[in-house]
This record gives C-alpha cells, structure tokens and sequence, in this order.
C-alpha cells in the first residue's frame, strides 16, 4: 500500500524541537511519510527597531515590554530549572535545511491583525500539485479558508493545551498561573474556529511548578503520539471517530500582560522560596502507612487507622495486604534515604499491633508497588520496577519472606505500578507507561492482555492509552469484589505527586474495549498534616492506604 502523503506547514526560518523530532520518527514509518516543507514566507522589515516601532504603533509600549519579559522568563527558567537533557531540547531551534525535506515555499496574506492568514489561489494550486493527502500544522498563524480542505484529510494540529477549557495561548503558560493539577492537549483537524477543531485525540499531564518546565514537557510528550496518529491513518486510510465536544465558556487566552506576568512571578518565587526553606530546614516528603481491619472495604473510616511507624532513616509506601497461611501481612515499599533505593519489606499485622518481619526483596535497583496474585496456589509479585525499564515478576519460595526472581514480562518499558490479575478467560496487565522516555509516569493508561500469566507476548489495547490523563491513569490498586472489578488511581496535583486517589469500577474490559466509572475520590484529610494519599489495598478484611507529610528530620550520611 502506497504510503500517507503529509506535507509539513512551516514559518520561514528555524524550527522548533517538536518538528525536528517528527520528522526524525517519520523516517523509520512504515504508513506514512513527510514528503514536503511547506514554508511560509512574507515580506517583513527586516530592521528591528522599526519592527518593533510599528508592533508599539498597533500594540502599544506596555505590550511590547511584557512580550519582552515573557520571553526572557522563558530563558531564565529554562537556565535554571529544565535540567533534564531530553525536556531542555524542547528549546532547541533547527534550520530548515538540517530538515532534510524538500521545500516548497507558499506567500499566504495576512490579516490586519496579522493573526490570520489566507491563501491565494496560486498558493493553493502549488500545494495541490505536489499531491499530499494531510498536512500538518507547525506554523504560527491562525488558518482560514480553502486552505483548510484543500488536502484530502484536511489540516492535522497539536493544540497545546485543553480545547474544552484553553484556547488561544501561549501554551502550558495558564496552566501553571491557575495552578491546575494538568495541562492538557489535542490532535485535532481544524477548523474555521480557534481551537475548536475536531479532536481525535486528548492528553492531560501533570502541571510543572514553573512555566519552562511545564512547557518543555508538553511539547515532548505528544509527538509520538502524532506519529502513531499518522501511521494508523497511513494504515487504514480513514480517520479515527471525532471526540464529543463541549461548549467553551472561558476567555480567548492571549500573551500575558505586564501585570499577569508579575503575578506569575511573585507566585513562582513563593513555591520556590517555599521549596528552598525545606531544604534548609531538612524537611522532606516522607510517606507512611496506615492499617485497619473493616469488614466492608466500601464504608472504612480512614482516621480509624493504626499507623505503621515509619523506621529510622526510612519511609514506607505502597501497601499490599493478603491474608495467607492464616497470617495477615502488608507488604510495602520500604525506601532507605541513605542509599536512595527501594526494596520490599513485610510487616506481619495482628489486630493492633504489626511487627516489621524484614525484606522479601532488595535487588541493587529501587523497588516499590508489590501487586500480588495467585496462580495454582502459588504466590507471584509483579513490583514496580522502572529503574531497569522491565515489567518483572518473582515467585514466592516460602512466605512471606523469600522470594526469587521468575521471568521478565516486558523489556525496554518505562512503566510504574503495574497490576495483573485473570478475568473472563483471558489475563490482563495494567501498567502506567511513558511513551515518550521524558520521565513522565503519571498520564498513561495502557492495557495488555494474554491467555497466561507469564507469556512471552502481551497483546497491546488498539486503543492505549486506554486513559490519558494526570488526574486518574496512574494505578494505586486493585479490589475484587466477586466478579467485580475496582481500579483505585492516583490523582496528581499542581507540582505535587499523589495528591489524592479515587476508585473507579471497571465496567468494560475487552481485547478492544475499557471503560470504567469513577465511584469516589478520596483527598489527604483523614490524618493531621498529611498532603497526599494515592495506594488504597484490601483483603479479607484488612485495609491499608498510605499518606505523605513534610517531616523535618535528618538522613544520615
């Protein structure tokens, strides 16, 4: 089959990351391939100071000064804050030429407002002959016209940001002023409204503390999902259904204003100054955990809680309770601030009291989340662990203690807090996944399945992510109720990690299907002082979650 034709919509001059790295992943594509630049060239002063003398003509001086600010809050923060070599590439710039495809150069005519842009026939006729079935956008200008349909699947386009609730930009800026807990995007084809295309696809991921770190992220995270987006349309040659749409009842947002961006930063310094006084005075997320036995997982009464003291030196997380060889034990992520690594550690539970009966497993890397379940009457542990990029799993050899290595589910996988467990005939794998290797583990939803426990093969979800969003993918465990399934997920916050957690019943599962209804949400209010709460476990009548606080305290070493 004849590959997807795309043609890439361009300004004259250099690129960003983003449209460097798609076409880097759309030369290994088996369905689609970018054949053009379409590059869009005007005829601008090339003299700086009466650029900027007619940008104040229109705009105004206050504008100018702010636009000026903003950018250099941008190359600040990145300085200082994007460490991360991947995320910082996102500001990265790329000749035209280092593309590597050729050009075709287009002069479309700009509004007075010089936002809109239109194409003349002659500049439509030169797109149209160089045969492209889709074009993506990654110019600057707001499209309106026949441009908009003159390829056959029309105009494709990131939007940085939620359509539902922003529209306009500039992108992962808002997000960070408003302080909400994700800053979401599109793949949508446009349409005549601003940002109110039709979306093929949405993703929401955790809100950064500073605005270069939030938009660094979100501009690597979605380009690998353009490319999938691509190759699936290359492959099937129809696009996929367009998501419901909602009304937009917020503001057109714009550029900042001078008093917007002295407010973002007198916001930024406190977080900062916030996070630097707890450095200095010691002080450090520290989690615990917290037990109880309630014979109705459904109507417990967290501050009832028997708290597991937390050992010296150490934190606990991650609960998994099981009742087995007439022993109640809960099994959790013990991590060491000495040695910056987690293992897992038992504590046996007998009504009020619980004793620490030692480590189950300590590998040289870190370890956390130990799911359990049961085949033939034998015990295996799929814990997190991401520090080697593997889905593993261990056998148990005597419990609760001893326990050895048995297989390797999946290689080459940056995934976190998987779940495992058999229904209606078929296994099935839950696992939180970063598609695009930045280190983000918090937004990805995907689902596996196969006939065994331990295949060699896991079959993917046509539609993983199956949720895609900061707020609800990232597992916290999983309860059995008959044939009942509940999903407890974390929920992130504004530049806080497992801020709070829900449970949600799985009402579909299938090798093409998932849904699943959010029942509740449960916020850090049931322990004084505790800021996040995100593992939820039960069986047999034990009960634990876990909490974090800021602890003052001193680590050794």
């Amino acid at each position: 089959m004849t590959k997807l034709r795309v043609g890439y919509l361009v300004d004259e001059g250099d690129q960003e990351s983003l449209v460097f790295d798609l076409i880097e992943q759309s030369r290994s594509a088996d369905h689609y391939s970018i054949d053009y630049l379409i590059v869009q060239t005007f005829a601008e002063d090339k003299c700086l100071f009466r650029r900027a003398y007619h940008f104040v003509k229109k705009h105004g001086l206050l504008k100018l000064v702010a636009l000026i600010w903003f950018k250099a809050i941008i190359a600040v923060e990145t300085r200082l804050f994007v460490r991360d070599r991947k995320l910082k590439s996102a500001f990265e710039r790329h000749p035209l030429d280092a593309l590597d495809v050729p050009r075709a150069d287009v002069r479309p005519v700009k509004s007075k407002s010089g936002l809109v842009y239109r194409y003349r026939d002659d500049d439509l006729d030169t797109i149209k002959r160089l045969n492209v079935d889709l074009l993506l956008n990654g110019q600057g200008g707001i499209l309106r016209g026949e441009i908009l349909n003159v390829c056959e699947f029309g105009i494709v386009s990131f939007h940085h940001g939620n359509n539902d609730v922003n529209r306009g930009g500039p992108a992962g800026f808002w997000e960070v002023f408003n302080q909400e807990p994700s800053t979401g995007f599109v793949i949508q084809r446009l349409l005549d409204e601003l940002d109110g295309g039709d979306v093929f696809m949405r993703g929401a991921i955790a809100t950064k503390a500073t605005y270069a770190q939030n938009l660094a992220q979100i501009y690597k995270k979605p380009t690998v999902f353009m490319h999938r987006f691509l190759e699936a349309l290359g492959r099937t040659r129809t696009l996929p259904d367009v998501l419901p749409k909602s009304p937009y009842a917020y503001r057109l947002y714009t550029v900042p204003s001078l008093g917007e961006i002295a407010a973002y930063q007198v916001k930024t310094f406190s977080i900062l100054t916030r996070k630097v006084f707890s450095l200095l005075g010691r002080k450090n997320y520290r989690w615990g955990v917290s037990y109880q036995y309630t014979e109705d997982w459904r109507s417990a009464v967290l501050w009832k809680s028997n708290i597991i003291k937390n050992p010296p030196y150490r934190f606990l997380a991650d609960p998994f309770v099981l009742r087995h060889a007439d022993m109640d034990v809960c099994f959790v992520e013990d991590f060491d601030f000495r040695t910056d690594r987690g293992k897992i550690s038992v504590f046996k539970i007998d009504g009020e009291r619980y004793e620490e009966m030692g480590p189950a497993i300590d590998e040289p890397f870190h370890m956390s989340y130990p799911f359990i379940f049961t085949v033939d009457n034998e015990l295996y542990m799929c814990p997190e662990t991401l520090a080697i990029r593997e889905i593993r799993l261990y056998k148990c050899v005597e419990f609760p203690l001893r326990w050895t290595f048995y297989k390797t589910l999946i290689k080459g996988v940056s995934a976190v807090d998987t779940d495992i467990f058999y229904f209606k005939d078929r296994w099935w794998l839950l696992t939180t996944i970063d598609s695009s290797e930045i280190g983000e583990v918090c937004s990805e939803l995907h689902l596996f399945h196969s006939d065994a426990f331990d295949a060699d093969n896991w079959t993917p979800h046509p539609n993983n992510p199956v949720i895609f969003d900061s707020e609800r993918a990232r597992n916290g465990g999983l309860v059995r109720e008959g044939d009942r399934l509940f999903r407890v997920f974390q929920r992130q916050g504004f530049d806080v990690y497992g801020e709070s957690m829900g449970i949600a019943e799985i009402e579909a599962l299938g090798a093409e299907t998932y849904r699943e209804q959010v029942m509740s949400v449960m916020g850090p209010r049931f322990l004084p002082k505790i800021i996040g709460t995100h593992t939820y476990a039960y069986d047999n009548g034990l009960l634990a979650v876990d909490f974090v606080k800021i602890e003052r305290f001193k680590p050794a070493g």
